[in-house]
C-alpha cells in the first residue's frame, strides 16, 4: 500500500511539474516532420457591374516548388480556368526567380473570374542543425547581398538601426542575432486588421500591424546589421495541428486561412531559412503555401489595373488534405517570449567555439505522447460549413535561446585554446527604446470610484477584413485572413479573463458571427483553478435564442446578460475567471480572434474535447468586453 501510495504521489507530481513547466515556457524546440498533400483551390473574382470595363489586366502569382534545409515543396497538375477569354495571357519570370501570369481583357461586360487547381507537396523536417556562421557576417555574394537593400517598405532609419544595434550588441554568431530581432518583433508588435500603412517604420512607431508588418519591421532590422532577408509571400490553410507536450496535453498551431507574409533568412552555412515571427522558427508548417518571394511586398503582391472603372474584388481559397502526416515530439523548452513558438534544435558558434544556445532543459520523462492528430475542419459534423475564414488562426510563436539550461543539459564543446566564455544572448531583455511593452499595462492602476462605468478586454476587431486596396485605377491584393474559431464544433472553447477591481457585472460580449442553423448560445463564468477553467465554480448567462441573432456580414459583438444574484447584478472579485462558449441545438457560429497573446500569457486560451480536461492551448486570443461598474 505505501509503495503503491509513493509511485502515485511520483507520477502526480510529474505530472505537475511537467505543466508548470510548459506553463511557463514559451520556446518549444521539437523533432520530426510534418508531411502533407493538398488540392487547393483559389477562385478569384472581379465584379463587372458598373458597365462595360474597356480594358482589365491582372497579374497573379503562381505556386512556387522550392526545397531548403527544413522545408521542401512541390506542385503537381496546375491547371489555370480563365473566363471570359482573355485578350492575352503570359507567364512572367521576375529577377527573383517568382512566376506571374498576366492575363488582359477588352470590352469585358461580365463578371472577370480566375480559377487555380493544384496539389501542393509540403515536407516540413525538423532535425538539429548547426551553424558556425559569426556574427557581423563577413562578404556576401552580390547574389545575397541583393536583400541587404532598404526600400520604401522596408526602411533603414536611425531608429530601426539603432534598435537593432541593441538587440545585437555582445551578440558573436548569426543565429542568435537572428534569434534576438524576431524575438523582440514576436513580443512588442500587436497583430491589428486593416492596418493603414504596412512599411517597417510605421510598424515600429505604432508596435502595431498585420503579418506584411512583422515581415517588413524584421527583415529592416536584419539588413540593418547586414543579415539578408526576404519576404514572403503565399497562402496558410486553417486546419490546425498539435504539438504534444506530454501524454495528454497538447499546443494547438493553426492559422486563419487566406494570403499570409512571413520571411526568410540566409545564412551562409545554411542557406535560406523561414521565419514565420507569429508561429516558427528556421521552418514553416505544411499549412504554408509558398508563392513567391523578394525585397518586399510590393514584389510580391497580386494587382491589377481597369478602366473606366476597377471592378470589385473578391477571392475563396479553399484546401483538402489527402495526406496529413505529423509525427512531432517536444525535446527542449526555453522561457521566452510570451507567445508559443516553435524550431528545431540549432547549435550555433564562431570561430570553432560552439555555442549551445538553443540547448534547453531536456523535457521531464512522461508517458509516450499520442500520435498528434490534425485538428480538421469539424464543421461537417453541423447541417452547414462556415465560409473559409472559419478555421483556427494565425499562430504567434517565436524562438529565444534558452538561457536557462544546466551545465548538466548542455553538450560538452570541445574546449579552445585560450577557453572562450560563450555570450549570453540578450534576447529577453528589450531595448531601452521600448518603451511600450506588447500588452498594455496600466502604470499606478488607480482603484475606480464606486459606480463608475467599466470595460476592458481584448476588444479590437474589424466588421470585415479587407483584402485588397485600391489607389486610382490600380488594386493590390493584401496579405490578410479571416481568423476565427469554429466554436459550436464538438469542442469546448474557453478564454481566460483578469478582473483588476470588483465589479458589478453587467454584460459579457464576444466578437461573433452567425451561420445558421437553431437552438441556443451561452456562457459559464468560471472561476480559475490551476491554470485551467473549474468548470464547477461559476455563473452561467441567460440563454440566446440564435433566432435573436441577426444573421449578416462580417463580425460583430454579441452580448450575454446574466441573471441577478438575488435582487442585485451578480458581482465579481478581483481575480482570475475564465469565458467558457457553450451552444444547444444546431447553432453555427464563429468567435473572432487576434492572432498571438495581445491581452492574456501563452495558456489563457483553451480548449477541451473532453468536457474539462482543457487540454489543447490555443495560440490565439478570443475578442471579447466585460462590462459593467466598480462595487
Amino acid at each position: 500500500m505505501r509503495r503503491s501510495l509513493l509511485t502515485t504521489c511520483a507520477i502526480v507530481a510529474c505530472s505537475v511539474v511537467m505543466m508548470s513547466l510548459v506553463a511557463s515556457a514559451k520556446t518549444l524546440i521539437l523533432e520530426g516532420n510534418l508531411d502533407g498533400a493538398v488540392a487547393m483551390r483559389q477562385s478569384m473574382e472581379f465584379s463587372v457591374n458598373k458597365g462595360t470595363v474597356s480594358s482589365f489586366s491582372f497579374k497573379f502569382a503562381l505556386p512556387a516548388s522550392f526545397s531548403t534545409r527544413t522545408v521542401s515543396q512541390g506542385v503537381d497538375g496546375l491547371d489555370i480556368g480563365l473566363s471570359p477569354q482573355p485578350t492575352s495571357s503570359t507567364v512572367e519570370t521576375d529577377r527573383f526567380g517568382n512566376k506571374f501570369q498576366r492575363v488582359s481583357w477588352n470590352n469585358v461586360n461580365q463578371d472577370i473570374r480566375v480559377n487555380l487547381n493544384y496539389t501542393a507537396n509540403v515536407r516540413t523536417q525538423l532535425t538539429s542543425l548547426e551553424s558556425k556562421t559569426p556574427f557581423p557576417l563577413g562578404s556576401l555574394a552580390s547574389r545575397e547581398s541583393l536583400y541587404l537593400q532598404h526600400t520604401e517598405m522596408v526602411q533603414g532609419d536611425a531608429e530601426i538601426k539603432s534598435l537593432a544595434r541593441q538587440l545585437t550588441s555582445g551578440v558573436k554568431n548569426e543565429y542568435e542575432a537572428v534569434s534576438a530581432i524576431i524575438n523582440w518583433v514576436t513580443d512588442n508588435i500587436k497583430y491589428t486588421f486593416n492596418p493603414p500603412q504596412y512599411d517597417a517604420s510605421y510598424t515600429l512607431s505604432t508596435r502595431s500591424g498585420n503579418c506584411q508588418n512583422f515581415a517588413h519591421l524584421s527583415i529592416a532590422l536584419l539588413r540593418s546589421v547586414g543579415i539578408p532577408a526576404r519576404i514572403v509571400g503565399g497562402i496558410t490553410l486553417k486546419e490546425g495541428w498539435k504539438v504534444p507536450i506530454d501524454a495528454k496535453n497538447s499546443i494547438v498551431q493553426s492559422m486563419g486561412q487566406g494570403g499570409h507574409a512571413w520571411l526568410e533568412v540566409y545564412f551562409p552555412d545554411l542557406g535560406w531559412l523561414p521565419y514565420d515571427p507569429q508561429q516558427s522558427r528556421q521552418f514553416t508548417s505544411s499549412r504554408h503555401i509558398k508563392q513567391t518571394h523578394g525585397l518586399d511586398s510590393r514584389d510580391i503582391n497580386d494587382t491589377w489595373k481597369g478602366g473606366p472603372y476597377l471592378p470589385a474584388y473578391s477571392e475563396l481559397i479553399e484546401g483538402r488534405y489527402t495526406t496529413d502526416d505529423i509525427k512531432l515530439k517536444m525535446k527542449r523548452y526555453a522561457s521566452a517570449p510570451r507567445p508559443y513558438i516553435l524550431s528545431n534544435a540549432v547549435m550555433a558558434g564562431s570561430a570553432g567555439v560552439v555555442d549551445t544556445a538553443d540547448s534547453g532543459r531536456e523535457t521531464p520523462p512522461a508517458a509516450k505522447p499520442p500520435r498528434p492528430e490534425s485538428r480538421t475542419n469539424v464543421a461537417s459534423a453541423k447541417p452547414a460549413t462556415p465560409p473559409q475564414g472559419s478555421g483556427a488562426g494565425p499562430a504567434e510563436t517565436r524562438l529565444v535561446s534558452d538561457d536557462e539550461a544546466s551545465d548538466e543539459d548542455q553538450p560538452r564543446p570541445v574546449k579552445p585554446k585560450p577557453p572562450v566564455k560563450p555570450v549570453k544572448p540578450p534576447v529577453t531583455k528589450p531595448p531601452k527604446v521600448a518603451t511600450k511593452p506588447p500588452v498594455v499595462v496600466e502604470p499606478g492602476h488607480k482603484k475606480p470610484r464606486p459606480g463608475t462605468m467599466l470595460a476592458f478586454g481584448n476588444m479590437d476587431f474589424p466588421a470585415l477584413v479587407n483584402l485588397y486596396n485600391v489607389k486610382g485605377d490600380t488594386g493590390t491584393r493584401v496579405f490578410e485572413r479571416e481568423t476565427s474559431e469554429y466554436v459550436t464544433s464538438k469542442h469546448i472553447f474557453a478564454q481566460a479573463i483578469q478582473v483588476k477591481d470588483r465589479m458589478s457585472l453587467e454584460k459579457i460580449s464576444l466578437a461573433m458571427r452567425k451561420f445558421g442553423g437553431d437552438g441556443a448560445v451561452y456562457i459559464d463564468l468560471v472561476k480559475d483553478k490551476g491554470g485551467k477553467p473549474d468548470i464547477m465554480q461559476g455563473i452561467r448567462s441567460n440563454l440566446l435564442d440564435l433566432e435573436k441573432i441577426v444573421r449578416r456580414p462580417g463580425y460583430y459583438w454579441v452580448d450575454f446578460s446574466f441573471p441577478p444574484d438575488g435582487n442585485k447584478p451578480q458581482q465579481l472579485a478581483p481575480g482570475k475567471y475564465w469565458i467558457v462558449f457553450r451552444a444547444s441545438g444546431e447553432a453555427i457560429m464563429n468567435w473572432f480572434f487576434t492572432p498571438g497573446k495581445p491581452y492574456g500569457e501563452g495558456d489563457d486560451t483553451r480548449s477541451t474535447a473532453k468536457g474539462f480536461q482543457w487540454e489543447d492551448i490555443l495560440n490565439y486570443d478570443f475578442v471579447f468586453k466585460v462590462s459593467g461598474k466598480a462595487v
